[in-house]
């Protein structure tokens, strides 16, 4: 029978975990037990260490800036409960046998180190983070368990029929909408520190087009990217918007500026606004009722091994 209490460990204490302000070693409390799940039992240091090895991670991994940010101020708020659920599918993972070979910890180790430009930088940012090698490896370890075992238990058990995916886009056609379409032939000259320069060369494309030139061969002698293609309402800004689907099929713009250079456009082709077929949309619908169901599917079974599980956390 699942018994749980609530804590009341304050924020200013997981931040202090979390930006080294307080030293691991220093804490007075770090023995003091935080919880207990099943037979386990889990102190502050435990907590510490769950907070301070995936922050180690994530920045190994590459996470930063305020992605890194908001992962670490949830684990602020819910960083018991994140490791109690971590704890009850390890224990499942355990129950039911899960392995997971040095090889492909060697490979995860060996990706994260290919981020860095040597072995010693590697190192280093991980010495700079108060960890090792072996933290990393562990945290690694951990992270491989959950997902095989999120893998065999839920989302091995879901499947999506052809059916389903149909009857979602006859209910929901109006979210399909395409909007209005151009086809575009583009000349772009960058103004590259040469205004004046850039100007010129424009006109110069634009003079060879008024007088009948092939718009295909000014672009390869003057553009300096590949035409834009095709642009869908609400891509582009709206000055170069405005041009492209004011003009005719066939129509060749003005000079048109941009921060950074000069643009001429040619329409080669609209395409009025539709709702995609099922065929188009087809992988979209089917990626959104699997996340659907994955989210349900997992939600209702980490429920059932925390109602078959003990968990009391301590105040």
């Amino acid at each position: 029978m699942k018994k749980i209490k609530k804590i009341g460990l304050s924020i200013f204490l997981f931040t202090s975990l979390f930006l080294g302000v307080l030293s691991p070693h220093g804490l007075a409390m770090d023995d003091g037990i935080i919880a207990v799940v099943n037979d386990e039992v889990i102190t502050l240091k435990d907590l510490h260490d769950y907070i301070r090895q995936t922050y180690i991670g994530l920045v190994a991994e590459g996470v930063r800036g305020p992605q890194l940010k908001d992962i670490m101020l949830d684990l602020e708020k819910n960083g018991i409960n994140k490791l109690i659920e971590d704890k009850i599918i390890l224990t499942k993972a355990n129950e039911i046998g899960m392995e997971v070979r040095d090889k492909l910890i060697d490979q995860r180790v060996a990706r994260v180190k290919s981020r860095y430009a040597s072995e010693q930088d590697f190192l280093n940012s991980l010495i700079e983070h108060g960890a090792t090698v072996t933290d990393l490896r562990n945290k690694i370890l951990e992270q491989l368990k959950i997902k095989y075992v999120i893998d065999h238990e839920v989302k091995a058990k879901i499947f999506v029929n052809p059916q389903e995916v149909t009857d979602f886009y006859e209910q929901n056609k109006k979210d399909f909408l395409r909007k209005e379409r151009v086809n575009v032939d583009s000349i772009y000259i960058m103004t590259d520190n040469d205004k004046a320069g850039a100007e010129k060369k424009a006109k110069e494309a634009l003079s060879f087009l008024q007088e009948g030139k092939d718009f295909k061969t000014i672009s390869e002698q003057y553009s300096d990217t590949p035409s834009v293609g095709i642009v869908e309402k609400g891509q582009f800004l709206p000055e170069i918007e405005d041009v492209i689907f004011a003009l005719e099929e066939g129509q060749i713009s003005s000079l048109v500026e941009v921060e950074s250079g000069y643009y001429i456009f040619k329409p080669i082709g609209k395409i009025p606004a539709s709702i995609a077929s099922l065929r188009e949309v087809n992988d979209t619908v089917f990626n959104l009722l699997y996340k659907n169901k994955f989210r349900q599917r997992f939600t209702n079974w980490l429920d059932k091994l925390k109602k078959q599980a003990y968990i009391e956390i301590k105040h």
